[in-house]
C-alpha cells in the first residue's frame, strides 16, 4: 500500500524552529506517513508541489492567525486534499477555521497522530476522528498521556541558522520543550485561553532526544519554550541533568512565575548548578492593582523578593510587561522607568517591555471579566480593540511604540 502524503505547514512559531510541526510530523511517520514540512512565515513562496492526501496547518501564536487561516483557505481551494488546523489559535479561532478548512484539532495532534494517518490514506473520515472539529460536531478527546515522539523531524524545516531568533548572546540556541500548556489561570493569557489550565506533559526521553540532535548541531545553549517551565518539576531538570551526563557543560533558560522563584529556591539553585543563566519572569506592571486583574496571585513585593532572590542564587531574571492596559493610570506608566531603574531591571528590560500594549484575543478570558464592563472596545474580528478613557495614556503609547519599532524590536513573548 502507498504510504500517504501529508503537508504539515507552520503558519508562525515566533520566528523559531517549528518546534510543534516537528513533532507533529514525527508522530505522522511513526504511523506509516511520507510527512512534507513547510514553514510558511521563513519560506512564504516555497509551498510544496505535492499532491498530498492530507494537509496541517499550525497557528500557535496571534501574529501567525491571519496566515493561518489564509493558508487554510488557499490550500482548500488549490489542492483536491483535507484541510486541517491545530494550535491554540486555531483552537480558540474554530469558528473561522472551520469556514476555511475541513477539521480543526482540539487535542495535541500526537495523541491522535494515528487516526490522523488514516484520515490521509482513506480508511477514517474526519467525523470518526477523536478530538477533531468538523461542521458537525466532535467526537470525545482520547485518554490523556505524554506526548511521546523518537525525536521531532526538525530535518524537514530549515536548519536553526536560516531563523534568526535562534542567534543569541549565548550563542547558537535550541529550542526545547517538556510541556505544552499552564496550570496557571492568568487571565490576560492566550496559554489559559486555549488550554484552561490544563498541561501536556512529554515523555522526558522524547525531549532528551530533541536536545541530543540539536547538540549535534552544535548547540550547547537550550531554551525551554514552555509558558511555565515547571509545570513539571521532575520532566526539565531531568532532561537538563541527563544532557549534561551527556555532551557535558551547557547553558539553558526557560519561563516562570514569580512565585515559583520564591518558592523552589533549592530547584534553582541545583538548575544554576548545571548552567541555568536566565529565567524570563511576565510581571506585567509594579501595580497591585493591575495584578489582581490578571489573577496574577502576587504582588509588587513578591516582585522584588524575586529579583533580591535571582541575585542570590545566580541567574538573570528577565522580565516581559504589559505597561498598557485599560485600567492603568498616566501617572503610573510616567514612573514606570523609575521602578525598573530603582529595582535593577532597567539594564535587562527590552524596549518592547515599554511599549506592550494587552492584546484582547477572542476567547480572552478577559473579554467576560467585570473589569472590562465601562471599557470602550471595537470587534476587529479575531481580537477586541480597547481605548483608555485618558487620551494622554494613548498618546503615549503611540510615543513609545515608535520608539520600541525604531528600536528593531516589537515582540516579547514566545507562546502569544
Amino acid at each position: 500500500m502507498t504510504q500517504p502524503r501529508v503537508l504539515v505547514a507552520s503558519a508562525f512559531e515566533a520566528e523559531l524552529q517549528p518546534l510543534t510541526c516537528a513533532c507533529v510530523a514525527a508522530a505522522l511517520q511513526g504511523h506509516g506517513a511520507d510527512v512534507t514540512g513547510w514553514d510558511a512565515h521563513l519560506r512564504p513562496d516555497a509551498m510544496p508541489d505535492g499532491p498530498f492526501d492530507l494537509v496541517l496547518v499550525s497557528v500557535q501564536q496571534f501574529e501567525g492567525l491571519e496566515r493561518g487561516v489564509s493558508l487554510a483557505r488557499r490550500l482548500s481551494d488549490e489542492r483536491d486534499t483535507t484541510v486541517v488546523a491545530f494550535g491554540q489559535y486555531a483552537q480558540m479561532n474554530h469558528r473561522e477555521f472551520l469556514r476555511v478548512a475541513d477539521a480543526i484539532v482540539m487535542e495535541e495532534p500526537e495523541l491522535i497522530s494515528e487516526e490522523l494517518v488514516r484520515l490521509a490514506d482513506g480508511t477514517l473520515e474526519p467525523t470518526q476522528v477523536p478530538a477533531l472539529m468538523t461542521a458537525q460536531g466532535m467526537r470525545p478527546k482520547p485518554p490523556r498521556r505524554r506526548i511521546t515522539v523518537p525525536k521531532p523531524a526538525r530535518d524537514l524545516f530549515p536548519s536553526l541558522v536560516h531563523y534568526p531568533a535562534h542567534h543569541t548572546p549565548f550563542g547558537l540556541m535550541g529550542n526545547i520543550e517538556a510541556s505544552r500548556g499552564c496550570h496557571h489561570k492568568c487571565t490576560y493569557c492566550s496559554v489559559y485561553g486555549a488550554y484552561d489550565g490544563g498541561v501536556a506533559a512529554y515523555d522526558g526521553d522524547s525531549v532528551l532526544a530533541d536536545a541530543l540532535q540539536l547538540a549535534e548541531e552544535g548547540v550547547r545553549h537550550f531554551c525551554f519554550i514552555d509558558a511555565e517551565f515547571f509545570n513539571s518539576r521532575t520532566i526539565g531538570t531531568g532532561v537538563v541533568e541527563r544532557l549534561v551526563d551527556a555532551i557535558g557543560p551547557i547553558t539553558f533558560e526557560f519561563t516562570t512565575r514569580v512565585d515559583h522563584v520564591l518558592s523552589y529556591p533549592h530547584e534553582l539553585e541545583k538548575l544554576v548548578a548545571l548552567g541555568l543563566r536566565r529565567v524570563t519572569c511576565a510581571l506585567e506592571f509594579p501595580s497591585d492593582r493591575i495584578l489582581r486583574i490578571f489573577d496574577k496571585h502576587i504582588d509588587v513585593e513578591h516582585m522584588r523578593q524575586a529579583i533580591a532572590e535571582a541575585e542570590r542564587i545566580g541567574f538573570e531574571l528577565y522580565p516581559t510587561f504589559i505597561p498598557f492596559t485599560p485600567w492603568i493610570e498616566y501617572d503610573e506608566l510616567l514612573g514606570f522607568e523609575d521602578w525598573l531603574v530603582e529595582t535593577g531591571l532597567a539594564r535587562v528590560t527590552d524596549p518592547t517591555a515599554l511599549q506592550t500594549r494587552l492584546l484582547l484575543f477572542k476567547g480572552s478570558p478577559l473579554l467576560s471579566s467585570p473589569w472590562m464592563e465601562d471599557i470602550a472596545t471595537v470587534d476587529r474580528g479575531f481580537w477586541v480593540e480597547w481605548t483608555h478613557p485618558d487620551k494622554r495614556v494613548e498618546e503615549l503609547w503611540q510615543q513609545r511604540r515608535t520608539d520600541a519599532e525604531d528600536a528593531g524590536r516589537i515582540r516579547c513573548c514566545v507562546k502569544c
